[in-house]
Parts: C-alpha cells; sequence; structure tokens
C-alpha cells in the first residue's frame, strides 16, 4: 500500500487538559493573537458558552460567536474565512464535536489563520488531527483535506468531556479501537518493508486497544456517578490525542481500513438516513466488519455487549442503510484503497465479510 502523507504531523502543537480548563482560553487566545472568531455548534456553546465568553471577554476587546448548524463543507468554510478576513479577527476558535472541530479547521486554513479547537465531546479525534473530512452541504462526503501544519493548541476541559452522553464517549472509544484493528491486518511483528513510523503507530494502539478494553465499562460508571477519575482523564486523553498521535504516525500506511470505509460508504450513499448518526458509532459497526475480515469475529462480542447495552446501532438498518444497497457497498469498497487494487481474493474475503455484517440481527 502507498504511503498517502509524505510528512509526519503528528497532531497539535499544544494540548491541555483538566477541569475548568476552559476558562484558561482566553490566555491561550493571546499566544497566537488578540481577536478571536469562534465557531460552535449549538448545544455546545448551550454546554459552554457563557464561560467561554467570560474568559475570552476579560482577555480580548473584540471577538465574535458564531453558530454553526451545518456539515463541514468548503462554501461555507470559505465564507467564515471571508468574514474573520475582513473584520480583523486572527485566530480562529472551534468548539464543539468533530463536525465542528474539522469545520473550524477548514475555516482556519481558508483564512490563513491560526487554530485553537476545544472538543465538548470525545466522540473522536477530529480536534487534534491536522485534516478535515469534508462533505457537500447536503452530508455526502466528498473527501479529505490534509493540511500541511498541526492543529495549534488542543484545550480539553474534563468536566465538559464528563458530562457528555455514553453513545458519544462509546463512538470515541469506537473510533480509537479502529486504529489497532485497521493497522494490524496488514503489520507482522518483525516484519519488513512497513513505512517509518508504523512500528511506534502499531504499538501504540495495540497498548490503546488494550487500555480501552479493559477499562471503558468501568469509566462509564464513574463518569454516570460524576466521578472524573484517573481512568475517565486517561481514556479521554486516549481517544482525543493518542489516538490522533496514532494517525499521524501511521500516515495512512499499510492498512485496510474497512471499518472507516464502511463509515465513508455509508454517508455517500444515505446522507439523510445517517444523519442522526456519529461518527464513531457508524464506525463500530464498520468494525463488526473489520474484524470478520480479519479472522477474529469472536472479537465483536465486546462491542456487540456495549452497543447494546447502551442501544447503540450495531445492524446496517440500523443507521438507515438498505438491506438491498449490499452490491452498491461491495461495488465501491472493492474499487477503492481499501482494497488492493480490486484484488480478486480480498474481494471475495471481504464479499464473505460484508455478508457477515448484512445479516447480523
Amino acid at each position: 500500500m502507498p504511503i498517502y502523507e509524505e510528512s509526519f504531523r503528528i497532531g497539535c502543537g499544544r494540548y491541555l487538559q483538566g477541569k475548568d480548563y476552559i476558562l484558561k482560553t482566553g490566555d491561550e487566545i493571546l499566544r497566537y493573537g488578540t481577536s478571536p472568531l469562534i465557531i460552535g455548534g449549538k448545544t455546545a456553546l448551550s454546554v459552554a458558552g457563557e464561560k467561554l465568553e467570560n474568559s475570552i471577554k476579560e482577555k480580548c476587546n473584540l471577538y465574535e460567536i458564531v453558530t454553526h448548524t451545518g456539515t463541514c463543507n468548503d462554501e461555507r468554510a470559505k465564507e467564515l474565512a471571508q468574514l474573520a478576513n475582513k473584520k480583523g479577527y486572527d485566530v480562529i476558535v472551534g468548539v464543539g464535536g468533530g463536525v465542528i472541530c474539522d469545520f473550524a479547521k477548514m475555516c482556519a486554513y481558508f483564512a490563513k489563520l491560526p487554530i485553537i479547537n476545544i472538543p465538548t465531546s470525545s466522540a473522536t479525534c477530529a480536534s487534534f488531527t491536522p485534516l478535515s473530512v469534508r462533505y457537500t452541504p447536503d452530508g455526502k462526503t466528498v473527501g479529505t483535506k490534509h493540511f500541511e501544519y498541526e492543529v495549534n493548541e488542543v484545550i480539553v476541559d474534563t468536566k465538559i468531556i464528563a458530562s457528555q452522553p455514553p453513545r458519544l464517549f462509546l463512538a470515541g472509544v469506537f473510533d480509537a479501537l479502529a486504529k489497532f484493528i485497521e493497522i494490524k491486518h496488514r503489520y507482522k511483528e518483525g516484519g519488513s518493508g512497513y513505512p517509518t513510523g508504523l512500528d511506534y503507530a502499531y504499538a501504540m494502539s495495540k497498548y490503546s486497544f488494550d487500555l480501552l478494553t479493559e477499562k471503558t465499562k468501568k469509566c462509564l460508571d464513574d463518569m454516570e456517578q460524576n466521578n472524573i477519575t484517573e481512568d475517565v482523564e486517561n481514556l479521554m486523553f486516549t481517544t482525543i490525542s493518542a489516538t490522533g498521535v496514532i494517525s499521524g504516525i501511521a500516515r495512512g500506511s499499510n492498512q485496510t481500513a474497512l471499518a472507516h470505509k464502511f463509515y465513508e460508504t455509508a454517508r455517500y450513499f444515505f446522507p439523510v438516513e445517517t444523519k442522526p448518526y456519529i461518527h464513531g458509532e457508524m464506525v463500530g459497526i464498520g468494525l463488526l466488519l473489520q474484524n470478520h475480515y480479519n479472522g477474529e469475529q469472536q472479537n465483536n462480542e465486546l462491542l456487540l455487549t456495549l452497543m447494546k447495552k447502551y442501544n447503540m446501532p450495531y445492524r446496517v438498518t440500523d443507521i438507515g442503510v438498505s438491506e438491498n444497497a449490499f452490491d452498491d457497498f461491495y461495488n465501491k469498497i472493492c474499487n477503492s484503497s481499501a482494497i488492493d487494487n480490486n484484488d480478486k481474493a480480498q474481494c471475495e474475503k471481504f464479499r464473505n465479510s460484508l455478508q457477515y455484517l448484512w445479516d447480523l440481527r
């Protein structure tokens, strides 16, 4: 498999995590500028907006808060970039989930400004990674934009993250688990011919996988009791930061990333039907496919237990994908980078795994 990224962009230049750290935002903005344009989701701003604005207005005379409710799309990102440049804003601040953090990065890219992301959930590592997954305004996937520079800063307020619904926490867990499950398919310990950095990505993703499978249930119980324990802190770091580092070190190489390709394909064919579901939830369904393809179907027991316990989707029909779309998924994924040049043996193996996923009841 080719290396898709020539450079190592590990993630972000400065990472802060702790209780009430959103109150540090004003001081942190002054590292990059004086006049921020804050872009947030509706729910995120209702949760964090007051503390955030109080911190900013103490330090910055000029600022503006914009609510974004759409997709991460180029059209709106360019509009806000032009607004920022026209009004003299010199820092972009994203506040919200994965879509908002990706969108804020796109706005900063078009405006040529530094970016600070403040995630309000741990559902993905999007706040940390130097890329944005892009969509049309109506929700169809159009590809990923890889930036030549890293995110300037990520501020994680653990009190805010700990208050997220369990489905968001689990979505982040599934997204993080995917790194090891996808990387290890083609990786062999002691092998040769692997790109520089993949050994480290494999080792780190294995550590994350073991930690997450051991601690997830306990952390869910801790957060339900409003306890931000050391385990909770560690899993927040794992799903937001460590997963982003792993992604940067792997550089998208030597993976059969079926879990994420399933996600992209579902968004492509069913943008309206899949809109209510978040990235990690859909990647979680894709992991069931990936484990089967890897010959490790037994590893789905833990995933399915968590999915069913917390009423998360685990069947393709749960996220609005039609049972009649099997051939569409098969053809699109077999002709993608997830399969080696439409290799006949791999496609047949993939067909069996896809059928397993379609047959889940």
